[in-house]
């Protein structure tokens, strides 16, 4: 089994913290800049965005309400499968400005489909905001709001995002070698 530092070791440092805490900054300004509602629901995308949110909240300003939300399509896997929800947005989003923070965007499939769910849910308006943006090939099912940083497309964690369970808390963004 691979421990933390076994991956530090098979992996690359791709953004500081520091890069990464100035990235959230620029969100925070842009989505203080564009969003026009002086209430917004956040909504954390668990368990990835967790740092994130906690890093973006106190630089809105927004009066805030705030929960989470649970969907993934990856578990422990690096492999994306299908998406399971285990805990979706609260009913009192109706008629409110939601912003949804989530930690990677992939091709968007899971981030489409919270959307999608908070429409149904008739959301007033939504937002998004991704940390890292991640670099493929292929065309993508969504497109957030707000971006963070741009990523390769290789396999990275740290700062909230992990590699098989391990390295969430990592205060720098790696890739795998």
């Amino acid at each position: 089994m691979d421990t933390i530092q076994t991956l530090i070791n098979k992996s690359s440092v791709l953004y500081s913290e520091i890069e990464i805490k100035n990235a959230i900054q620029d969100i925070a300004s842009q989505a203080n800049q564009t969003i026009d509602a002086s209430e917004i629901y956040v909504l954390c995308v668990m368990n990835g965005a967790l740092i994130f949110a906690g890093q973006l909240l106190p630089q809105l300003e927004k009066n805030i309400q705030y929960s989470y939300i649970h969907a993934t399509r990856y578990d422990n896997s690096i492999i994306g499968g299908s998406i399971h929800w285990l805990v979706k947005p609260p009913k009192d989003i109706e008629g409110k400005t939601v912003l949804i923070l989530d930690d990677i965007l992939d091709e968007g499939i899971t981030l489409n489909e919270i959307v999608s769910t908070c429409r149904t849910m008739n959301a007033k308006e939504i937002y998004t905001a991704v940390l890292f943006d991640k670099e493929i090939t292929k065309e993508k099912s969504y497109s957030p709001n707000f971006i963070g940083l741009r990523v390769p497309d290789q396999f990275v964690f740290g700062y909230g995002l992990d590699c098989k369970g391990l390295g969430r808390n990592l205060p720098h963004l790696y890739a795998l070698k």
